[in-house]
């Protein structure tokens, strides 16, 4: 049989960064290991539609199988490939992995209706038993870790799968995903800044149970071996040149593992590498920062979460404000970046809860924290609460519709419309552009820029090539790790509203969907655009009523109650995610467009994209 591994678009744009999806990597490297013939194919490097790009690989490769996944947020990207595969061969077989079927098998198989195998959990063993039961004719049914579709819909196959032997996994499939490419990107977020920088995972899970985070790789916190680790570094080091490494580990530093952190700094620091990783408050020490900086770690990211601790209690962080100021002191000082996000909308959230800890991020903005919502994922503890509460009503329609914002707090209408308010204002009004600040280049068939200017703290002349419009992705210091916010230009923005104008006059009212602190930014600067014109729009009832320089935002429904016609999607991340459930739960629209289609100089006023 020959199988084709498909990473999901998850790009608005081929060329722009993305977080390289090493779970479906790993997957093809296990496969080919183990064996069978395997083909790659990564949407993310193609131009064109998916539809018609699977329509060459599945007839030219004789395609028997295809296989995709990945996190929940991701749904409209995954069930496309997965819609499309069977369009094209209505008998060719599907699989689905990763955290969108791990964390609700059963209802994520529903949502995603044309997949006919899902594998829960760590898939590198699983997939390959499911590949050779299809191969050999075998019951996959008997296989741990499968939910398959049955006569009346969904069932599990009994028995938890073990968890896999870090050392016995191969290294990532990352030439099959023509890695190469994404090189030529810069992620500019999160403190990273670099081109040639490589994602790495040095262990697998977290031993901790805050409410709003599920586990993909179970419970059990494993590390492998420095030896390994740094097999697949100078790997990387020598196919890749790797020049800055994202470490994506759901926690690095746990206080029983730091004879292995204190290996890895010795052993890391002669390669020169800058690196991030992920770390605890309560692990922190002066002498740890001092040994993490000197092995060149620039980022440190934290889970922060709230500034109050009746709300980390309810959390289960752990951790308490106290030692949260107490970290990110020792890490300030020491010169290190911090990355971390306040996140309001827990349970336990209340207008007083909530205000304390905005006072707390605006004591502290030298931290540059984000400010964000917290999300109800399946298989979180928040999410079960939710659905047992009816909160959500329809765990397989909510999946569908992305994972929106819920109301899990007692907080009221217009306390809600006032947070989210402060969340989409308060980022850029209240961070630093850099100094001196001047954009050399706008790409504007790519959506990025390039600019330079001095570093607010150390100041350091920084250059800062292709960074993406349209998103919250923040310019960190090359030496210090300060980030800064990037200036909107003023061709952008009359670029934005000339488009705006261009597709009112073609169809009418229009709906922007979505917001972020930039597109508020953006927002807030053009001249003119009149509530007549576009109605902002989401599928969140908690972002309902907030305020867009005069602009109330809807419910996505006025869109079939209006009778509009033509949807920009203004958060360009969740741009390809989003093509496929508005297309069908929004039938009536005739053009559905990204934000940055808007900056083309010869803007069409027919047809998708």
């Amino acid at each position: 049989m020959n199988h084709l591994i498909v990473m999901p678009r998850i790009v608005s744009k081929i060329g722009e960064w993305y977080q390289f999806p090493l779970g479906i990597a790993y997957i093809s490297a296990a496969l080919k290991k183990a064996g069978f013939k395997v083909h790659t194919l990564n949407l993310n490097n193609e131009h064109g539609p998916v539809i018609d790009i699977l329509r060459e690989s599945i007839r030219n490769l004789g395609v028997d199988t295809v296989s995709t996944g990945g996190v929940t947020g991701q749904y409209g990207a995954i069930r496309e490939v997965l819609e499309s595969a069977k369009q094209i061969k209505p008998e060719i077989i599907t699989i689905a992995g990763g955290g969108i079927i791990s964390s609700a098998p059963e209802d994520a198989m529903a949502a995603l209706e044309c997949v006919d195998f899902g594998v829960i959990g760590e898939g590198e063993i699983i997939i390959c038993e499911l590949c050779a039961a299809l191969e050999n004719g075998t019951d996959p049914r008997r296989i741990t870790g499968i939910v398959y579709r049955n006569e009346t819909g969904y069932s599990q196959t009994r028995g938890i799968p073990a968890p896999v032997v870090l050392e016995d996994v191969p290294f990532p499939d990352y030439e099959g995903f023509g890695f190469k490419k994404l090189l030529e990107s810069v992620p500019n977020i999160i403190g990273m800044s670099e081109y040639n920088t490589l994602p790495i995972i040095t262990g697998r899970s977290c031993p901790f149970q805050c409410t709003f985070c599920f586990h993909t790789s179970g419970q059990k916190f494993r590390q492998r071996t420095l030896d390994d680790v740094f097999t697949e570094i100078d790997y990387l080091v020598e196919k890749y040149g790797v020049k800055y490494l994202s470490i994506q580990d759901e926690l690095f530093l746990y206080k029983k593992n730091i004879p292995w952190v204190e290996g890895f700094c010795r052993r890391i620091k002669p390669y020169g590498i800058k690196w991030l990783a992920q770390f605890r408050v309560n692990d922190i020490t002066p002498p740890l920062v001092a040994m993490l900086k000197d092995a060149n770690c620039a980022t440190m990211a934290f889970g922060i979460e709230s500034a109050d601790n009746s709300v980390l209690k309810s959390m289960k962080k752990a951790i308490t404000i106290e030692q949260t100021e107490y970290a990110l002191d020792i890490v300030y000082r020491a010169g290190v970046g911090i990355q971390g996000v306040l996140i309001f909308g827990d349970p336990a959230e209340t207008i007083e809860t909530a205000t304390r800890t905005l006072n707390w991020w605006k004591k502290h903005r030298q931290y540059e924290l984000q400010l964000s919502a917290v999300i109800t994922y399946p298989g979180t503890e928040i999410y079960k609460q939710a659905c047992l509460k009816g909160i959500i009503p329809d765990p397989v329609q909510y999946i569908r519709d992305g994972c929106p914002l819920v109301r899990l707090s007692k907080m009221s209408d217009s306390e809600y419309a006032w947070l989210f308010q402060q969340i989409a204002s308060l980022p850029r009004s209240s961070h630093s552009q850099p100094d001196n600040a001047e954009i050399l280049n706008i790409d504007y068939v790519n959506s990025r820029i390039d600019v330079t200017g001095n570093c607010v703290s150390c100041g350091h002349k920084n250059r800062w090539e292709k960074n993406r419009l349209f998103v919250t992705e923040t310019l960190a210091c090359i030496k210090c790790g300060r980030k800064h916010v990037s200036p909107i230009p003023e061709d952008v923005i009359t670029r934005i509203t000339h488009g705006i104008n261009k597709l009112t006059e073609y169809y009418g009212k229009i709906a922007i969907w979505g917001v972020n602190a930039y597109i508020y930014g953006l927002m807030e600067k053009l001249d003119g655009i009149s509530t007549e014109q576009v109605v902002f729009v989401d599928k969140s009832e908690m972002r309902q009523g907030l305020d867009i320089s005069g602009h109330i935002v809807k419910p996505t429904r006025i869109i079939q109650d209006d009778n509009l016609k033509c949807v920009v999607v203004a958060v360009v991340q969740y741009y390809s995610a989003l093509i496929k459930p508005i297309s069908d739960e929004f039938p009536g629209v005739e053009r559905l467009l990204c934000i940055s289609d808007l900056l083309a100089d010869d803007l069409s006023l027919t047809g998708n994209g």
